[in-house]
């Protein structure tokens, strides 16, 4: 393998752990989870279209375009490019040393150069600040400060040693989406469309409109804007800000001798050894997994082996990292040498004080995890006879909450998209578009049974038409027939809705005081306030599949692992039939076993993947960029599913439309089981 160069991805990782640059070298050595994150994927598609608009904004041409990924000779073409009086280039190279950086876009004007470093983060210049009252940049920013800083330390040294006889002066910028402007232009996304070429590689197709479109926009229209940090990045070189020196900050050092010494492990492939484990360990993305090649390396459990000296078993056993919650001092308790759960004491996490009226609260909720993982009996005798084999539920405070319900019940998911370039003009960066919602409905019926239905649903699918105020329209449609109870799972539906009120209270739609006044009735504080769902949980239920999380793609094979009446119910067609209807599944069969036949698959994992609803040729499927088995079954693949939604053509719509339907619907019918469980336990 040839040796690499300390790049600025280099340099990153080592800001965030010196010992990850030693994993980081070799991709065929050791496992890397990030590589794999579907939800980051999104994110990184994102930013490949906010670069390809900042080189339309910059004046970037295909000729100063460098696309050779070979060290040296971007190099070189760099040069070349150098010898002119005046040039914009994207991806110019750079070599100082074992340093080497890519600037995403360098403007020569004579010997003045301006460095512009492109990010897909938002920024709002009214609100938001580099540096705190204490002279540090703030920890929300500081990756991204410190990555031109160290491109323009490498650029000035680079220069100096190039041209020894002339004087360069460097300027840096951070171009990021900016928050205060609104896009002007209808489809400006659309005009880049996310492709995969034959190697795998995302690429960007820029529409042949672009140019002509985003071009010409007004520098103060523009959605991207190029902040001045040149100062900022020159007082981090000289290590003149707060957070350089501090032990939880580039290892104690200042930029300089980090530079040298991160560079020198990385280039000589050199692990790091003095390196200290926190809480930043727990979110190591080079571990292992069953879906990785057997030859590849753990890369985490190499650090606690040689720090913590765990052994095998000690990775079997409840650690610290997977206690849940906030407000849990984890770096302070792994600095005291304290890894597991049954070592952490009253002093590391209080105890409340008696039984809360409402429910479980925080601190319960974390001894209760505990508790149920360390096996620790004394521990759980604090949580009485709502505590069975593990599982715990109070059914007594269920009882009272769910008697405030009212029947019918109605619950409801959103799926919504907030992307660095808007789809629709009036738009700001980030600004969520809410695309999709699913509709169960539960009735009572005859003896105190009950029906479920898949009761509604929306989807936009127009190209270049804003969804929100029609959204907002279905919705109140579906819901206004009654008072019944409405429930969500966590904050998102009453989030988007008040962005909407907003939205709605800036527009001229004929009907806004009838949809503003629908929205006040069911969001927080309304008459009719959604019932969040998640905080029934938190405060009723636990299942130790969960491990402290309380997401509901947890908590679904939680309760569907804890109910013998769901597991037996949902294993026969009964879900898509006349009983039972769906508007888009029929005789659906919910309940599959792991293999080991006890564990219930988690039905997520049940979902048709995209390709099953093309009724073409492999061929046409593969050139429809799609992966064998792909399908939409997180958040982040039904984000990029609506971006791609704005590109496809009527086969591919009608595919994504479908998988996206088909996932929406379980988001809610995920609901419906959770109340099920609940019901059936209060009511038998």
């Amino acid at each position: 393998m040839k040796q690499k160069l300390f790049t600025k991805s280099a340099f990153k990782i080592a800001l965030e752990c010196p010992r990850r640059l030693f994993y980081a070298y070799d991709s065929n050595l050791y496992a890397n989870q990030e590589l794999n994150d579907d939800f980051l994927k999104s994110l990184a598609e994102g930013g490949f279209q906010v670069g390809e608009l900042a080189k339309i904004y910059c004046g970037v041409t295909s000729e100063t375009d460098i696309k050779t990924l070979d060290y040296d000779q971007a190099v070189e073409e760099t040069k070349l490019l150098f010898e002119r009086e005046n040039v914009t280039i994207a991806e110019s190279a750079f070599r100082y040393g074992n340093l080497f950086v890519r600037a995403d876009i360098l403007e020569k004007r004579g010997n003045e150069i301006t460095l512009i470093e492109v990010k897909a983060k938002s920024w709002n210049p009214q609100e938001d600040s580099f540096v705190d009252k204490k002279n540090k940049v703030r920890s929300a920013i500081r990756p991204y400060v410190y990555d031109v800083a160290f491109q323009k330390y490498v650029i000035v040294k680079a220069l100096q040693e190039l041209y020894p006889q002339q004087e360069f002066v460097v300027k840096a910028r951070l171009m990021m989406a900016d928050k205060s402007r609104i896009a002007t232009l209808d489809g400006l996304n659309q005009l880049f469309r996310i492709c995969r070429a034959d190697n795998g590689r995302t690429f960007i197709d820029v529409d042949a409109q672009a140019w002509d479109m985003a071009g010409a926009t007004p520098a103060n229209d523009r959605v991207l804007r190029a902040f001045d940090v040149d100062e900022l990045c020159d007082r981090i070189i000289s290590g003149d800000v707060a957070e350089q020196g501090a032990p939880d900050w580039m290892e104690g050092m200042t930029f300089e001798p980090f530079v040298a010494k991160m560079s020198a492990l990385y280039c000589d492939r050199v692990k790091a050894s003095d390196f200290r484990l926190g809480s930043k360990c727990f979110s190591c993305p080079f571990y292992k997994t069953a879906s990785d090649a057997p030859e590849k390396r753990d890369g985490y459990m190499e650090c606690w082996k040689e720090k913590a000296h765990f052994s095998e078993l000690d990775f079997t056993r409840p650690l610290l990292k997977d206690l849940s919650g906030q407000y849990i001092r984890k770096d302070k308790m792994v600095g005291s040498g304290k890894y597991f759960m049954e070592e952490l004491t009253t002093d590391d996490i209080p105890r409340s004080t008696g039984k809360c009226p409402d429910g479980l609260d925080h601190l319960q909720r974390k001894w209760l995890q505990i508790a149920v993982a360390t096996r620790n009996t004394s521990l759980q005798k604090g949580f009485g006879s709502f505590l069975n084999d593990g599982i715990y539920l109070d059914t007594d405070g269920l009882k009272d909450t769910m008697a405030e319900w009212k029947f019918p019940l109605h619950f409801i998911d959103f799926e919504t998209s907030g992307v660095a370039l808007p789809f629709y003009k009036g738009m700001k960066p980030y600004e969520q578009v809410a695309f999709q919602f699913s509709h169960h409905k539960v009735e009572l019926t005859e003896g105190n049974g009950y029906s479920v239905s898949h009761a509604n649903q929306y989807i936009n699918t127009e190209k270049g038409f804003f969804p929100n105020f029609q959204f907002v329209r279905e919705l109140k449609n579906a819901l206004e027939g009654d008072e019944g109870t409405i429930f969500r799972y966590s904050n998102h539906e009453n989030t988007i809705l008040c962005k909407i009120h907003e939205q709605l209270g800036q527009s001229e739609e004929p009907d806004k005081t009838e949809l503003m006044s629908f929205i006040e009735h069911i969001t927080k504080g309304g008459e009719r306030e959604m019932v969040d769902l998640a905080d029934v949980v938190l405060k009723y239920y636990y299942h130790p599949l969960m491990k402290g999380s309380y997401s509901i793609k947890v908590v679904l094979p939680s309760v569907l692992n804890s109910s013998d009446f769901i597991k037996d119910k949902y294993s026969r067609p009964v879900y898509g039939s006349a009983d039972m209807p769906s508007l888009n599944l029929k005789d659906k069969v919910w309940i599959q076993m792991d293999s080991d036949g006890i564990t219930v698959k988690n039905p997520y994992k049940l979902l048709p993947p995209i390709a099953s609803y093309i009724d073409v040729s492999e061929e046409t499927i593969e050139r429809m960029e799609l992966d064998e088995g792909e399908a939409i079954a997180n958040g982040g693949a039904a984000l990029t599913a609506y971006a791609k939604l704005q590109f496809s053509d009527s086969v591919m719509t009608d595919a994504l439309k479908q998988a996206l339907l088909c996932y929406c619907e379980l988001d809610t019918l995920a609901m419906v089981f959770i109340w099920e469980y609940f019901w059936h336990q209060t009511h038998s």
